[in-house]
């Protein structure tokens, strides 16, 4: 908890000398870098953002800031510092550029794994979960409306794939219906599969 009290006042301290056009690797290293790491890919718990996909970080930003996507006010600094639109796009473009973090290796229990697989290729027409990868990628390298799942921590893709009753953005809805389809061994078997992405 104290870690976190620092990070948020070191961070409000620099956002005092933040330009109104900062270069994006500054405004990377001022307003992120405590939370996601200066090039996108922090420890967690916060998500990596390293070769995410720019549309979906303006997205999510836009999220924040019509509080359609609760944060519990990790952004709030960050929100103060980038009122410009132009500064937002070049940020999402800097974070879409940088190279992710490696793959992990594929440990873990084979069935699993292999029921994840299968999920994320062909999904279950049965029961109406479509393939993962039609949105996200063949390799969850992420697509035109949907984020990047690759390399993403464990804990955050967790927290992402349970189903809410909170009103939730236009860009999420779509997902909560998908959610909705599946059984609590299918999510365990795909957060299984997206940790070897």
């Amino acid at each position: 908890m104290k870690r976190w009290i620092l990070a948020a006042l070191l961070g409000w301290g620099l956002l005092a000398g933040a330009p109104a056009r900062a270069e994006p690797a500054q405004l990377a290293r001022q307003l992120c870098a405590s939370c996601h790491g200066a090039d996108g890919n922090g420890p967690g718990p916060a998500p990596r953002l390293a070769g995410q996909q720019a549309g979906y970080i303006e997205q999510q930003w836009q999220a924040f800031r019509l509080h359609q996507r609760a944060d519990g006010g990790a952004h709030g600094a960050a929100m103060a510092a980038l009122k410009s639109e132009g500064n937002v796009k070049v940020l999402a473009a800097y974070f879409a550029a940088q190279p992710p973090a490696p793959a992990r290796s594929a440990g873990g229990d084979p069935a699993l794994l292999a029921a994840g697989r299968k999920l994320y290729a062909e999904g279950n027409l049965a029961v109406g979960t479509p393939p993962c990868f039609s949105c996200h990628g063949d390799r969850g390298e992420g697509g035109s409306a949907a984020p990047r799942l690759a390399g993403q921590h464990a804990a955050y893709l967790t927290r992402r794939m349970r189903v809410s009753d909170a009103p939730q953005p236009d860009s999420a809805m779509e997902m909560q219906e998908i959610l909705k389809t599946m059984s609590a061994d299918d999510i365990k078997a795909l957060l299984a599969y997206l940790a070897t992405l």
